[in-house]
């Protein structure tokens, strides 16, 4: 877990010239979003600014990246199954049962 920022005083803040409702709108939008980062390094959070604005770009690019990332992992078992790996091999490195393992990937029965 990362180290929580430095909040004091640095001549600026976010929360000038806002009412209390749309202060506590910003402030609840960082702390939603930095449960969903808590991996994430204060410069990698920086990087994410524009999303507390915006958080239907947040959710189509975390459904673009998972939509990736389930394309990449099917490969990935495809390959492993191509090269001899068995079901229990990939279960095992996937952290999941065998039967959810081979259910889900189990090409032409699986999701992939």
């Amino acid at each position: 877990m990362r180290k929580p920022p430095y909040a004091g005083p640095n001549g600026t803040d976010d929360f000038d010239n806002l009412s209390p409702d749309e202060a506590l709108r910003a402030f609840t939008s960082y702390r939603l979003l930095g449960d969903c980062f808590e991996q994430s390094s204060d410069e990698d959070l920086a990087a994410h600014g524009w999303l507390i604005e915006d958080w239907k770009a947040l959710l189509k690019d975390r459904q673009e990246q998972t939509q990736r990332a389930d394309r990449e992992l099917g490969a990935a078992v495809r390959l492993a199954r191509n090269e001899g790996a068995s079901w229990h091999d990939i279960a095992r490195t996937l952290r999941l049962p065998i039967e959810e393992t081979r259910a889900h990937f189990d090409w032409p029965y699986g999701d992939f």
